[in-house]
């Protein structure tokens, strides 16, 4: 089997052998990779004990236009070889091999291994053989029989020495940090409200302040009040890391946090490749996307996000295809105010000239703050607040748990957040009267909000509602929602 993204082709391996020249030729499209593998292959058989027949052999790789670009492959054009020998006499239809073959035998780890066995279970496939060092990504798959080999010689003696069979296991989500970050953080309430408002209804947030005011400690600290992954988002995320090859350690159960350095390529950011891999939206999927520096990224790349954030996906078109990856994350983006940093402190000066703080201002557009629902600019922190603050209360897992059931309050009764709610969804759910509607149509007038703007505070203040529990948006939780907006 092959992947362009996350779509799966079946590949059968057909292997015929006659007179000529002795040679080994796979044909089929392959690419370097693949066709290195028949120089394995054959160590590898001939490491097992299995002589290489002196004939012209011929491996197809069907169907023919398809590009085949995994090492996965090398397991069936193993046993396809094998077949034709009389090594291997039990029947293999309705089976699938996956596995990169070492010189000796052994078998090493593929990637994207479950998109891949998840595909095949689709198309009615009910044995799978895979390398063992890959079991842990799997473990939680029903519907298949799966078995983990770790050298050809298994299957070899599969008649005499059968395979045992992977045990599916129930899934369980791992605890999030036991690190009690909110009650560490000095100060910044109306910061820490702001991360409980994001959180519980996957706002997009930016966070404007100067060196030290917390804004990095802030953003993991959302990490830690977020809910764990369900058993289907569980998947949904490990299939992205798989298909990167990080999913080795097993099923990914936590939230995912990825933060990379302001200098990463368009291509490492929105994903791409000569192989299609995802990014760091995809792998941030169900999870944080965080952008500390977020005016010192490259334009393009601020200007590619806008795409993802609004879909939840990304379509990455390049010559050899195109792929579709799930992007559904929140950003969460933190900024100096200025280019020295200092525009808000309290006691040190700002040394930039106001030309300089626009320019630098302007290096986030219009458009890319449109699409963030909450923005906040943070003061310093008074350093004589150190010695008063008190550690006393476990902030972290109160804040955890108010956001578990808002966001379970959404879910039972929309069936997602607030955040992915449409204008016709909004209308439907009647959770603002007169009052508010007319309150925020000024308020747009008057502040000259977008279309998006205006529904982005609507769906703000509906999170804050959740959040104290009103049924109904009051004019102070649009109020309040409107705040983070203009700030």
């Amino acid at each position: 089997m092959v992947m362009t993204g996350l779509e799966c082709t079946k590949v059968e391996v057909e292997v015929d052998a006659t007179r000529g020249q002795p040679s080994l030729i796979i044909i089929g499209l392959p690419n370097k990779a693949v066709d290195e593998a028949k120089e394995r292959v054959s160590s590898a058989l001939q490491n097992c004990g299995v002589r290489i027949k002196s004939m012209r052999t011929i491996v197809n790789l069907a169907p023919a236009e398809v590009r085949k670009t995994s090492s996965a492959l090398e397991l069936a054009i193993a046993v396809g070889l094998l077949k034709l020998y009389g090594e291997i006499t039990w029947r293999t239809d309705k089976t699938m091999f996956f596995g990169e073959l070492s010189l000796d035998g052994s078998l090493k780890p593929v990637k994207g291994l479950l998109p891949m066995v998840l595909a095949a279970r689709e198309m009615g496939v009910e044995r799978i053989f895979f390398p063992e060092t890959n079991q842990s990504e799997i473990s939680v798959i029903e519907g298949v029989k799966f078995y983990p080999v770790r050298h050809l010689q298994q299957l070899l003696a599969f008649e005499q020495q059968p395979i045992g069979v992977l045990t599916p296991q129930p899934y369980t989500h791992q605890p999030n940090e036991e690190v009690d970050i909110f009650s560490q953080m000095v100060g910044q309430e109306q910061a820490k409200r702001a991360i409980q408002i994001a959180a519980a209804g996957q706002h997009n947030l930016l966070l404007i302040g100067s060196p030290g005011a917390g804004k990095s400690m802030l953003a993991r600290a959302m990490k830690s009040i977020l809910p764990p992954l369900t058993k289907d988002e569980a998947i949904e995320v490990t299939k992205l890391y798989s298909i990167k090859g990080l999913a080795h350690q097993g099923l990914i159960t936590t939230r995912p946090f990825r933060e990379p350095h302001h200098t990463t390529s368009s291509v490492g950011i929105i994903g791409g490749g000569a192989l299609l891999q995802p990014g760091e939206v995809s792998l941030a999927h169900r999870g944080i996307l965080f952008l500390d520096e977020f005016p010192e990224y490259d334009k393009s790349v601020l200007e590619a996000l806008r795409q993802p954030m609004e879909d939840g996906k990304i379509a990455i078109t390049r010559a050899v295809g195109t792929a579709e990856y799930p992007a559904q994350f929140m950003l969460v983006a933190a900024a100096n105010p200025c280019p020295c940093g200092y525009q808000f402190h309290d006691t040190k000066a700002c040394r930039c000239s106001e030309n300089e703080v626009g320019r630098y201002q302007k290096k986030i557009s219009g458009p890319i703050l449109d699409r963030i629902d909450l923005q906040l600019k943070m003061r310093s922190i008074d350093p004589k607040r150190f010695a008063k603050h008190s550690f006393d209360t476990n902030q972290t897992a109160l804040a955890r748990e108010l956001v578990a059931e808002t966001q379970k309050i959404q879910l039972s009764r929309q069936g997602k957040t607030n955040a992915f709610l449409s204008y016709k969804e909004l209308k439907q759910l009647k959770k603002a009267d007169d009052e508010v509607w007319n309150f925020l149509s000024g308020a747009a007038k008057k502040f000259l909000l977008s279309s998006r703007g205006y529904l982005k505070v609507l769906r703000v203040a509906l999170t804050i509602a959740d959040l104290e529990g009103h049924p109904k948006i009051k004019k102070k939780h649009a109020v309040e929602a409107l705040a983070y907006r203009i700030n």
